[in-house]
C-alpha cells in the first residue's frame, strides 16, 4: 500500500517502530494522519481513499480493485477518522476485507496480504496542513482548501492549472449526487476558473431552482459535472 498524502504528516519516529512487512498494492489519494509509536504504524483517513492506480499482479489487483474505486473500509471498520493499524492489517497471510465505492454501487472484496517485495519504497508525499492553504471551506456536502503549486503538480493536474481541492464529500449530499468526490481538483464553475474556496463555496450555494456546471480533475483526468439543489 502506498500513499499519496495530501494533508498533515504526524510521525512521532519513535525508535523501534514496527513498519508494516505486508503489502496490497494500492496507490491512493488522501488527506491523512500518519503515527509512529512503539505499538506500531498507524493511519487516520481525514477522507475516502481515492484510488489512483493499483500495482499489477497485486493482492489488490487480483482482489478486483480498480483506480477510480472509493476506499470506505477495511474489515467493516468506516476508514474516515478511524485509526487503522498497518502494522497488524498488514501482515502477510492476513486476509483483509475491502469495501469500495466504483460508479455509485458498493461492493465488498477480499485480498490476501503479501510480503513486500525487496524493491518496495513506500511513497509518502508530504503537504503541509490544510491551514497553510486558508481555512476548510463548505458548500452542499462538500469541504475545500486552497491549493498551491506544488499540491496541484503532486495530484498530477495539467501544467498551468489552477483549482481547489475537494477534501471531503458527505454522503446523500447534493455535492455526492454530482459525482464530485474527495481529491478531486475544481478547476472552474460555470466557466470562470477557481482558485479561491470562499468564492467557490459561494456559488455552490445554490439557490432551489439553479445548477453550477463543475469543470475537474481527478484520476488523471479533467470531467464536468452538475451540482444541483436538493
Amino acid at each position: 500500500m502506498r500513499f499519496v498524502v495530501l494533508g498533515a504528516l504526524l510521525a512521532a519516529g519513535v525508535l523501534g517502530a514496527q513498519e508494516p512487512t505486508g503489502y496490497l498494492g494500492i496507490v491512493f489519494t488522501c488527506p491523512l494522519k500518519r503515527i509512529e509509536d512503539a505499538s506500531g504504524v498507524r493511519v487516520i483517513h481525514l477522507a475516502y481513499p481515492a484510488v489512483e492506480s493499483v500495482e499489477p499482479a497485486s493482492p489488490a489487483s487480483i482482489a478486483g480493485i480498480s483506480s477510480g474505486d472509493t476506499i470506505l473500509a477495511y474489515d467493516s471498520v468506516d476508514v474516515l477518522n478511524h485509526e487503522i493499524s498497518l502494522t497488524r492489517m498488514l501482515r502477510p497471510g492476513r486476509r483483509v476485507l475491502i469495501r469500495v465505492r466504483r460508479n455509485g454501487a458498493v461492493k465488498e472484496v477480499a485480498a490476501r496480504v503479501i510480503a513486500r517485495p525487496a524493491a518496495y519504497v513506500e511513497s509518502i508525499r508530504v503537504m503541509p496542513p490544510p491551514q497553510f492553504f486558508g481555512p476548510l471551506l463548505t458548500a452542499p456536502g462538500a469541504a475545500f482548501v486552497r491549493a498551491n503549486d506544488d499540491l496541484m503538480a503532486a495530484l498530477g493536474v495539467p501544467k498551468g492549472s489552477s483549482g481547489v481541492l475537494v477534501v471531503n464529500v458527505l454522503q446523500g449530499t447534493p455535492a455526492e449526487a454530482s459525482g464530485l468526490h474527495a481529491g478531486d481538483v475544481v478547476l472552474s464553475a460555470d466557466g470562470h476558473n477557481v482558485t479561491d474556496p470562499a468564492a467557490l463555496a459561494q456559488m455552490m450555494a445554490l439557490p432551489p431552482t439553479d445548477a453550477v456546471t463543475l469543470r475537474v480533475y481527478g484520476n488523471h483526468k479533467i470531467r464536468t459535472v452538475t451540482l444541483r439543489p436538493q
